[in-house]
């Protein structure tokens, strides 16, 4: 499990390390309004993405290790996911290139490159599911860091192709090597596992809805939240608050590394230990407690590196963002927890709660017409809320568990 963690550590570190250099650079070789439209687009399309891979990945890591024919089960999944991904990737980008600050020459390759990219990353998000399910982290690892590299040369060869250049610079890497995923996943899994039992598509639906559920009520703050910055204030400062909150998901893939190790071990031995819960919390808490502290110190120096002099009076965003890494990744845990238990109800109603809680906080920050700056508290207080709530659920064995589920503890 270890070592799995690890791979999956190094592809999320590399891919959200050199996505972060990708802002960076964006934000000193394009304009502010470019870098916030281009980000919002990014964030809104990533939002598609979890929409339409309905939590597939994470049902193919629980029941693709049992399955007896693992490479069908994936392929089916790859179509759904496709083929929704392709319907939501044209609508979502209709609410940012409706507004006056894109110009109608770059509407329709803007939308274009918005339904490649969610279907691209929904994809992804499929074929890293099924090589952390197989225990070959490493390949996801590999084509992650290779996506990352690739997208910044492609940045330094387009500075003058404006927003559509920087939207294509991000999005154009992720299709070579989501082909070479492609050819790569049939070597990791056999046609016929004789161990296994039959699972269809539909087999999976209960907890894959669960996951999708959870995901998408944990995303919509996130991915949503740069849209709406930019929809109330302006495209500068919806470039700072995009750029922060990519600093905070840095952190945040750190502890994602070891929970979907720990998914993928649990997954496989079909239960999770207490002590290993309890050891990959403290992990959690050794790795971010000394890093978010240096980040609150050092912020306004991070804010001047990363975004140039203007970026330094908005500090505050990348403090409260670190900040609210601390319960994300234990809830982590928690969810886990919920999944080796088969629990979709349970997963379903604490992406409900976060999603609830982080945009309630926002919309009291826009009613008291506060500025941008402390809008991120609202992701701290719905991270402690659904932390709570979460644990509360975890502890109850009985009720809240599954749609259709054949695990004798939850009958």
């Amino acid at each position: 499990m270890t070592r799995q963690g690890f791979w999956v550590l190094v592809g999320l570190v590399s891919v959200s390390g050199l996505g972060f250099a990708f802002w960076i650079l964006a934000a000193h070789l394009f304009p502010a309004e470019a870098v916030g439209i281009a980000g919002s687009l990014v964030s809104l399309s990533t939002f598609g993405a979890a929409f339409a891979v309905l939590g597939l990945d994470a049902g193919l890591v629980r029941f693709a290790p049992h399955a007896l024919h693992p490479r069908r089960l994936i392929r089916s999944v790859v179509v759904v996911t496709g083929l929704l991904a392709g319907g939501i990737g044209v609508l979502l980008p209709l609410f940012i290139l409706s507004m006056e600050a894109v110009g109608s020459g770059a509407r329709v390759p803007l939308i274009g490159l918005s339904l490649a990219f969610t279907i691209g990353t929904v994809w992804t998000f499929v074929m890293n599911g099924a090589f952390i399910a197989a225990r070959k982290a490493q390949i996801a690892a590999a084509e992650l860091c290779a996506y990352g590299l690739l997208k910044i040369v492609l940045l330094l060869v387009l500075p003058a192709a404006g927003v559509v250049g920087l939207f294509a610079a991000y999005t154009i890497p992720l299709f070579p090597v989501m082909l070479t995923g492609f050819v790569l996943l049939p070597r990791t899994w056999p046609g016929e596992n004789p161990n296994g039992t039959p699972h269809a598509l539909r087999d999976i639906a209960g907890l894959s809805v669960g996951n999708w559920l959870s995901a998408f009520g944990y995303a919509i703050p996130y991915l949503c939240g740069p849209a709406l910055v930019l929809y109330f204030f302006d495209p500068t400062t919806a470039a700072f608050f995009f750029i922060a909150l990519q600093l905070g998901e840095i952190l945040n893939y750190g502890s994602d590394a070891l929970t979907k190790s720990l998914f993928a071990h649990g997954s496989r031995e079909d239960r999770l230990a207490g002590a290993l819960k309890a050891a990959v919390r403290n992990r959690i808490l050794l790795v971010l407690t000394p890093v978010v502290a240096l980040g609150i110190v050092l912020a306004s120096f991070v804010a001047s590196a990363v975004g140039g002099p203007a970026f330094r009076p908005h500090a505050l965003m990348i403090q409260l963002f670190l900040l609210a890494t601390i319960p994300r990744g234990l809830y982590q845990v928690v969810l886990v927890e919920l999944n080796v238990d088969r629990r979709p109800r349970a997963l379903a109603l604490c992406g409900g709660v976060f999603a609830c809680a982080t945009m309630a906080g926002f919309a009291a920050g826009l009613l008291l017409h506060a500025t941008a700056d402390v809008l991120p508290a609202a992701w701290v207080g719905g991270g402690l809320g659904v932390l709570l709530f979460s644990r509360h659920l975890a502890r109850r064995p009985v009720g809240l568990t599954t749609w259709g589920s054949n695990n004798p503890q939850n009958r």
